[in-house]
């Protein structure tokens, strides 16, 4: 059997490889940086939930002391008004101005 030569098989096959190589490189390439984005968004995502939650706690402190105020308010004036219920008549209007 005769060999027959072709003069371009050679260029061709060197071609595909490099043309393979750079899609190999590439793939790599765009795997890494989508490797990279996501442990990104991860770090994100973790801070932005640890500030919310710290900023929720914030906000449900600040609504507890309003409402720890507001019903401190409310049972000093029922207090009072049970000191003038029980106080003698004519003196209401000296203790209502304290």
């Amino acid at each position: 059997m005769q060999r027959r030569y072709f003069p371009y098989s050679a260029t061709h096959s060197i071609l595909l490889y490099g043309l393979g190589l750079a899609l190999t490189l590439s793939l790599l390439f765009n795997g890494y940086l989508l490797y990279e984005q996501g442990l990104q968004r991860n770090r994100n995502d973790t801070e932005l939930g640890s500030a919310a939650y710290t900023l929720s706690t914030a906000v449900w402190q600040q609504q507890l002391s309003d409402c720890q105020l507001a019903s401190q308010r409310k049972d000093s004036l029922i207090h009072r008004m049970e000191e003038l219920s029980h106080a003698p008549p004519g003196t209401g209007a000296q203790t209502s101005s304290r």
